[in-house]
């Protein structure tokens, strides 16, 4: 089985050293191919001196995680992945990680994507996350954690799940082949939901492998960037996620029931953010909803939304009108 581990690299040289030092100790050994998105100071000339066995891609501009996963993905299906493991780079792994996903994709046939059970790098033995179910009727969010217990089993356990998160996901090549790569519209967030809703679409299992493999040091990116780009990509991919995926005949919430949901989740965020004193990542949501109602998806386009204004100073006068 030719396997390839993408990791995406976005000013993060010191995580992805230290994950490529963990996939160094894989056993067996597995293409490892990073993907620059764009970094501020091109980090390859160091990588490739440290790492002579992987391979590099550099990509012109910042194409997001959906756009760096997209330019690895190409890169190892042109050379012949018959399994292609999505890999954040701020990421160590437990040296059988590959061996474990490989057998367990020979031992669930009907699985297309696979993922292990992620726990905290600062907390080894604390889970950060197993599986996830996707809008159900009942449930006040979204993403409702489906426990996965672990358990050291041949073949090796795999739970059902609506979600694999992207920090760690071993998809098969003939999944890519179906339904394609990942959304670039999405860019950040929500995207490895999409890309799971579509493989259950196309008549593949999504499945969370009962062991834990993956460290992960989380939200790197958004430390560097800070929480205004995160509730944007939230709230605005959120809502292309539902039109995408409305729910008639899965079991899911559907229609005006997401639609109100969704809107009550975001004013939740909009005001979490004001009562904190983050006015900027509050407005942050605001132009998520904007942009998702006016379809402007990809990359967050700089420029004035005028109804961001319209809606803080109508929620500033709904307090007021509250309050007397």
């Amino acid at each position: 089985m030719n396997v390839w581990i993408v990791p995406v690299n976005f000013n993060g040289l010191d995580d992805t050293r230290k994950c490529l030092r963990s996939l160094a100790e894989l056993a067996p050994p597995a293409n490892v191919v990073v993907v620059d998105n764009a970094s501020a100071d091109d980090p390859l000339p160091k990588l490739r001196a440290e790492f002579p066995w992987a391979h590099y891609v550099q990509n012109a501009t910042n194409a997001g995680w959906s756009g760096g996963n997209n330019s690895g993905i190409r890169y190892a299906l042109d050379r012949g992945a018959d399994v292609v493991i999505l890999l954040n780079n701020d990421t160590v792994v437990r040296p059988d990680m590959v061996a474990r996903l490989r057998a367990a994709l020979d031992a669930h046939p009907a699985y297309g994507v696979i993922g292990p059970v992620i726990r905290y790098m600062d907390e080894p033995e604390a889970v950060m996350t197993d599986g996830t179910v996707f809008n159900r009727p009942g449930f006040p969010g979204f993403f409702e954690r489906r426990p996965v217990p672990e358990a050291s089993a041949d073949p090796p356990a795999v739970a059902p799940v609506d979600i694999v998160n992207g920090c760690c996901m071993a998809v098969r090549a003939a999944v890519f082949r179906r339904v394609g790569l990942i959304d670039d519209r999405f860019f950040l967030i929500h995207e490895e939901s999409d890309f799971c809703l579509r493989v259950q679409e196309a008549g593949f299992a999504c499945g969370v492998l009962a062991e834990g493999l993956v460290w992960h040091k989380g939200s790197s990116a958004f430390k560097r960037t800070g929480k205004r780009w995160q509730r944007y990509y939230d709230a605005r991919n959120l809502g292309l996620l539902l039109a995408k995926h409305p729910g008639r005949g899965t079991g899911r919430r559907r229609g005006w029931r997401s639609y109100a949901a969704y809107l009550r989740y975001a004013y939740h965020r909009y005001c979490h953010e004001c009562e904190g004193g983050a006015p900027d990542a509050a407005d942050a949501v605001l132009e998520g909803l904007i942009d998702t109602a006016t379809r402007r998806y990809g990359a967050y386009r700089p420029g004035r939304r005028w109804a961001v204004p319209v809606l803080r100073a109508a929620d500033a006068l709904e307090r007021r009108m509250r309050d007397l």
